[in-house]
């Protein structure tokens, strides 16, 4: 019934329709068989109701209008209203079985969702509302504890707070805040939700992060600061308990998204979520009716319309992104608050030239994808160290480094171990996905004495709080502005107990070149040297003499490459600490035969195989079991050798033990476009007419896999609708030439997975 042709809907009656309203009623948890729970054709002064869902007290609390497949459901608004009103409910539900609106009539207008609401959502929204307050009698706390002491809010972020506040009050329900690294994003949006708890107007949130690592950062955070607001990590599996806040990473919420209704969160908040996987962060936005909170350190002109849109900031007029706040990089470095940097640029002619090998030329981007050369490798080293001794003799000062590949990131860890003999191999330590604790890594970088140097492979370019890092050392080339921001991002915090007010980038990959970044730091050595500016000039008075910073420079010259490792062209998949290349089919075949084994004498994997849900904590163990040093089995790697990106280590274990099968590419492509287009439907307002166009537009698309153009409205399958002329009057040419362009830019070429 779901999957029916457009042309046979058409004919089909309001029972029909009743028939998957019935299911969805059912997916969300309501027993239509029990009359105390649903009710069908009860009779009501206004008319005849088609459905009355009742609370856990058998009371009625929201009425359904459904209506035929070829009806607009929203256009029984005022028909439903007349029910709702003579029987006293505060909900109304419009749907065909294929769309659904939700009208909360008293506060906002209808609005299109994935889901009908569970009981417990519609008792929990009535609850709020008993004691519910104006969010601007809240007061902005004096002071709040995080991190041991008491912190006091900095002026920035009373203003954020403030802004948010008159934009809910104004009924916005989205908002994008651009604040950079350093400033206190997580500490802005702790203290908001607890505004938001405290004024009654959410129950649950949603914290949607980049990686579960980031997670355990941002429930540090929460704990301390919302300590009376429990937050729960989801790592998979069945949720045991209802916590205020759920902590998840998107691709974890994404695969369990069927467990949660369109009203289960109130409020969603996005740390840098929009960087995910195929545009799969725009399908879970959608499907929930809430809040929704965007934090990005993304400056403005690199947030792209799409996310700009998402979260309501995107101006059609100017055609330009308004985020709802910004606090950027250089006036956060103008205040004081975080710290500057400068740029050292170190170029060594493979770096600028790439080199040839066996008569074949590999260019600079091929350097750690395709072939390896220690001897540059162990160059970086050495220059890295000549730098920091010119600076200071005999100093070490903690440092990230960013690494292409994981073998590549062993190779330097190697020789910054080996230049400091005198640590045992302690100095540097790689930070990778097959880091057997990597949380643990990452907590011994930050506290303790050793390791001085962390050799990463995406594991900190993100969200990593590490205020005690003085240098980034970019030997991996990257053409992404986010990407770019988030790393330099990591050196940006201020630490009192070094008294750090700037770090160092050193660039061996020529990405700040890439993105013409120029140093900017008022406490730089560098710059006070060539413009003879005394060490104990303020702050202020530095940056309103408007002295441009300039960047250091230094060319290194290099002997030929020796040792060079040219990297075979088959799949492969990198594991463990010293990067071992694997064959894709062979850690496949490894990982499948390993779960097997495991189904006869690991209890969990056993549980998973009789069909039993495993809970969060379960997952949680069971993952790290899996991680460790004997098996190197993550989703990161899983997700490669699969070809499955969106993959949680559920579904990979299932899929080991034969409980159920991947997706094929084919049934992946065409599920990714369903996904973002209902999600794109959701964000619209399309008349019922407009609807089924645009769903044979969809089926079209999958079948061709090309871009649709206006002329496919000539072809007979759409004269069957009354051809473009009629297409034309039921769309207008500008709203159907700005919707080809939507599907095609924004759902077709995302929901492409090759």
């Amino acid at each position: 019934m779901a999957n029916l042709d457009t042309t046979e809907k058409k004919f089909l009656r309001e029972t029909d329709a009743r028939i998957l309203i019935d299911r969805k009623l059912r997916e969300a948890g309501w027993d239509i068989e029990d009359k105390n729970q649903v009710s069908t054709e009860e009779t009501a002064q206004a008319g005849r109701v088609d459905y009355i869902l009742k609370d856990s007290r058998s009371r009625a609390i929201t009425v359904i209008e459904a209506k035929r497949f070829s009806i607009d459901p929203a256009s029984a608004k005022q028909q439903a209203l007349s029910y709702a009103e003579s029987i006293n409910v505060d909900f109304i539900f419009l749907s065909n079985g294929e769309e659904i609106y939700f009208w909360d009539y008293k506060y906002r207008p209808e609005q299109k969702v994935a889901t009908f609401y569970s009981q417990r959502d519609l008792e929990k929204i009535q609850n709020l509302r008993l004691e519910q307050k104006a969010i601007s009698i809240i007061p902005v706390p004096e002071k709040y504890f995080k991190g041991g002491e008491w912190r006091i809010p900095r002026p920035y972020q009373k203003e954020a707070i403030r802004i948010m506040d008159k934009a809910l009050e104004g009924s916005k329900r989205k908002m994008l805040l651009a604040m950079a690294t350093g400033t206190g994003k997580t500490d802005v949006i702790a203290l908001y939700l607890k505004r938001l708890f405290e004024a009654g107007l959410v129950n649950r949130a949603l914290f949607l992060v980049d990686r579960i690592d980031l997670g355990v950062q941002t429930k540090e955070v929460f704990d301390e600061i919302l300590k009376d607001y429990p937050s729960k990590l989801l790592y998979g599996g069945k949720q045991r308990d209802e916590s205020s806040i759920i902590i998840s990473t998107l691709p974890t919420l994404y695969s369990q998204l069927s467990l949660f209704t369109s009203g289960y969160f109130d409020v969603i908040v996005s740390d840098e979520a929009h960087r995910s996987i195929f545009g799969i962060y725009n399908a879970v936005l959608s499907h929930f009716d809430a809040i929704r909170i965007g934090l990005t350190a993304t400056p403005s002109a690199y947030i792209d319309r799409n996310t700009y849109k998402l979260f309501g900031c995107w101006d059609e007029t100017e055609q330009k992104g308004k985020p709802t706040f910004i606090y950027s990089i250089r006036r956060g470095i103008k205040d004081g608050y975080i710290a500057g940097y400068d740029i050292v640029q170190i170029d060594t002619k493979v770096s600028l030239e790439g080199v040839s090998y066996e008569g074949e030329d590999y260019n600079p981007e091929d350097l750690e994808r395709k072939i390896n050369v220690p001897a540059r490798n162990e160059q970086v080293v050495q220059a890295y160290f000549k730098e920091e001794d010119k600076r200071e003799p005999q100093k070490s000062r903690k440092a990230i480094v960013y690494a292409v590949t994981k073998r590549h990131a062993a190779q330097l860890a190697y020789y910054f171990n080996q230049a400091k003999p005198e640590h045992k191999g302690r100095f540097a330590e790689i930070i990778t996905s097959d880091t057997e604790d990597p949380r643990g890594a990452i907590r011994r970088f930050k506290l303790e004495e050793l390791p001085m140097i962390a050799v990463s492979v995406g594991m900190m370019d993100t969200g990593i709080d590490a205020p005690m890092v003085e240098n980034l050392i970019m030997a991996r080339p990257t053409h992404s502005p986010i990407l770019y921001q988030q790393m330099r991002g990591r050196g940006s915090r201020l630490d009192q107990k070094i008294n750090k007010k700037s770090f160092r980038i050193y660039d061996f990959a020529g990405v700040t070149k890439y993105f013409n970044d120029e140093s900017y730091n008022p406490y730089s050595e560098i710059a006070r040297a060539k413009a003879g500016i005394p060490w104990g000039t303020e702050i202020k008075d530095f940056v309103e003499e408007k002295i441009e910073v300039p960047a250091g420079f230094i060319q290194v010259a290099e002997t030929a490459p020796e040792n060079i490792d040219v990297i075979i062209k088959r799949a492969y998949v990198e594991v463990g600490a010293e990067g071992e290349k694997i064959d894709s089919d062979d850690y496949q075949m490894a990982w499948e035969r390993q779960i097997q084994e495991f189904a006869q004498t690991e209890p969990l994997v056993r549980k998973v195989k009789e069909g039993q849900e495993l809970s969060s904590d379960e997952s949680k163990v069971l993952a790290e079991k899996l991680n460790s040093p004997k098996y190197y089995f993550n989703e990161a790697n899983l997700r490669e050798v699969y070809h499955y990106p969106p993959g949680t280590l559920d579904e990979f274990i299932k899929t080991a033990l034969g409980v159920r099968e991947l997706p094929t590419e084919e049934q992946l492509y065409e599920d990714r476009i369903n996904e973002l287009f209902e999600a794109w439907l959701i964000d619209k307002q399309f008349a019922s007419e407009q609807v089924k166009i645009l769903r044979l537009v969809k089926s079209q698309y999958i079948a061709r896999r090309a871009p649709i153009e206006v002329s496919i409205f000539n072809e007979p399958i759409f004269q069957q609708q009354g051809g473009l002329n009629q297409i034309l009057r039921i769309f207008g040419e500008n709203l159907l030439k700005k919707s080809l362009s939507e599907l095609n830019k924004n759902v077709f070429i995302n929901g492409y997975t090759k």
